[in-house]
């Protein structure tokens, strides 16, 4: 039996439909989906991310009726299932996490849904993208505090076509998504619609 939801609530999987071989390219590097096994007992693709953050890592994200996240290796085969956006949002929504990185680093996320935005980046000019603030605070291996905010947009059928540094407590303090969190990133170059 199909989920069925109100009208002003909004599927997170249409705003980012992962399927292996989609593939995004942004001004600081690409996103693409290599693969997808279970992990967790959930859906995961496996996502390669060259941006100057992740520097080629791979990471499983899901989006699915289990919400929007990602799968944090914990170093021994074993992954913490990280959600970060529910699966069907409206205004105002806000989900937390958090997590232990492999080399200690503990840190806790937060997604707010703000609304939508009109975005316009080199691929063209998007409507009614769903934007969320992005909020992250940890402390790194060496025991300091740090903190950044993001504004991310994903369009619907596309995924992610803009995330922006608004805040950060130092320069070089991590990324949301690592094509996105630095000066020279402004949007999405090539896209293709998923939503098929």
């Amino acid at each position: 039996v199909p989920l069925v939801y109100a009208a002003t609530e909004y599927k997170m999987a249409d705003y980012w439909p992962l399927k292996v071989g989609s593939k995004w390219e942004f001004n600081d590097g690409s996103m693409e989906v290599l693969g997808s096994e279970e992990i967790n007992g959930i859906n995961a693709f496996k996502i390669k991310d060259t941006g100057s953050c992740m520097e080629g890592e791979e990471m499983p994200f899901f989006n699915d009726e289990n919400g929007f996240g990602v799968m944090l290796p914990n170093g021994d085969g074993t992954y913490q299932t990280l959600k970060v956006v529910e699966p069907y949002i409206e205004k105002g929504d806000e989900t937390t996490a958090s997590g232990k990185e492999e080399g200690g680093e503990t840190f806790t996320v937060t997604f707010t849904f703000k609304g939508f935005a009109n975005v316009n980046v080199p691929a063209g000019k998007f409507k009614k993208c769903l934007n969320f603030m992005v909020r992250m605070e940890g402390t790194d291996e060496e025991g300091q505090s740090y903190y950044y905010t993001e504004r991310v947009c994903f369009a619907k059928g596309v995924g992610m076509v803009k995330d922006v540094r608004v805040k950060e407590s130092a320069k070089d303090v991590g990324c949301a998504f690592g094509t996105g969190s630095f000066d020279n990133f402004n949007g999405i170059r090539k896209l293709k619609d998923y939503s098929n």
